[in-house]
């Protein structure tokens, strides 16, 4: 492991590898294991965006933990058994065309009406080709 001078206290004990943090949000805790590049001496550190990358579905997960929503496997879970792809499910409960892929990646936080209306159908996936049928924008053709 390579380690340089940690731009934070000058200390040649700087260098990239995972540690434990604590993530607080809304008052709740969580450890996760974080890559970055960390001096072991003061503690400081720096995370890149594919540091970030690696823990954001991680994240994303705990914070619908935290808000009640579905988290990004439970999207993607839920998707899967309606038989729905991306584009579809993205067409039917709106966000864009990518929603659904960023969802599951966990790039974003699913909206709230979309976390409730997944985990309904999720209980009552019957409930769906109404849904389908009575879309107002046309895009119930996507579905033949």
């Amino acid at each position: 492991m390579k380690k340089s001078h940690c731009p934070f206290c000058g200390e040649k004990t700087y260098s990239h590898y995972a540690k434990n943090v604590e993530i607080t949000y809304k008052n709740k805790t969580v450890k996760i294991n974080q890559p970055g590049t960390w001096c072991s001496t003061c503690n400081e550190g720096l995370i890149s965006p594919a540091d970030r990358k690696a823990t954001q579905k991680e994240l994303q997960a705990f914070k619908a933990s935290v808000d009640g929503l579905l988290s990004p496997d439970e999207v993607r879970r839920i998707r899967k058994k309606l038989k729905l792809t991306q584009r579809q499910a993205s067409g039917l409960f709106g966000g864009g065309v990518n929603a659904f892929s960023r969802y599951e990646k966990g790039e974003i936080p699913i909206y709230r009406a979309t976390s409730q209306a997944l985990k309904l159908l999720d209980n009552h996936p019957s409930q769906l080709k109404e849904l389908i049928q009575n879309n107002n924008d046309g895009f119930s053709h996507a579905f033949s």
